[in-house]
């Protein structure tokens, strides 16, 4: 059984990071398990939330996927149970967090954060750095908001808010959950980022145009379906030599 754990830094990207493993995942026989961590400072870190699969057993991949709450406890909880996760035969380990609150010139800086310090081992965990935040890959998936709502056009994004999602890119936008935001409350619909909220953007989601175009166009992004990509083709290769 290949295993692969992915730390977010909130709600959103953990809703996100469980549709697209689905999705390139296809038919494979995988089980996703979702835990919610708090604590920390005053009080021990712990699990206060689960969901999907308890057991990996019976199925040839196990995903495990974390909310740690908040973008610096990303590496703090990958580092706390790396050697856990390396024991128990994970071998990708991933985090993924949005570049804000810093500022886009800090994003160099934030990388060279997340790879230094870690202790030696057989895996290297990777950070997908969101710019400046992960509503910047929902907004380049412009096909979606028409799904939201059938009133909500690029012409009419254009138009009011002065930029285009079908060809501006949507990383150099400064507030892109506030751009959602705006975008949606044309016609009354809250974002929110309550669960709800998140689920019905992320449904509305084109995931072939996400693998295939908006992933092409944001490297972090990009970054992240090649890595799911592999994880599930690793086995497959692995049962053809066999």
């Amino acid at each position: 059984m290949r295993n692969l754990a992915i730390f977010t830094e909130g709600r959103t990207e953990q809703i996100f990071a469980e549709k697209l493993v689905l999705f390139l995942a296809g038919g494979a026989n995988v089980a996703v398990r979702v835990e919610r961590v708090e604590g920390g400072r005053r009080e021990p870190r712990r699990i206060v939330e689960i969901a999907g699969t308890g057991e990996p057993e019976g199925h040839e991949f196990f995903v495990l996927i974390i909310d740690c709450g908040q973008d610096e406890r990303v590496k703090s909880d990958i580092r706390d149970r790396y050697k856990g996760l390396i024991e128990a035969g994970y071998q990708h380990i991933v985090g993924i967090r949005d570049l804000r609150p810093f500022k886009r010139e800090d994003a160099h800086r934030v990388r060279q954060g997340f790879s230094f310090g870690w202790p030696n081992g057989p895996i290297k965990p990777a950070l997908i750095l969101a710019i400046m935040e992960i509503e910047a890959w929902f907004l380049a998936e412009y096909s979606h908001f028409s799904r939201v709502h059938e009133a909500i056009t690029v012409e009419r994004i254009r138009r009011e808010f002065g930029f285009d999602p079908a060809s501006d890119h949507m990383q150099l936008r400064e507030r892109p959950a506030k751009d959602l935001e705006d975008i949606y409350f044309l016609e009354a619909i809250p974002y929110h980022k309550t669960r709800e909220q998140v689920e019905r953007t992320v449904s509305s989601l084109d995931f072939s145009l996400i693998r295939n175009h908006v992933a092409t166009r944001i490297a972090d992004l990009g970054k992240l379906v090649r890595l799911i990509e592999a994880f599930f083709e690793a086995r497959g290769r692995a049962n053809h030599v066999v």
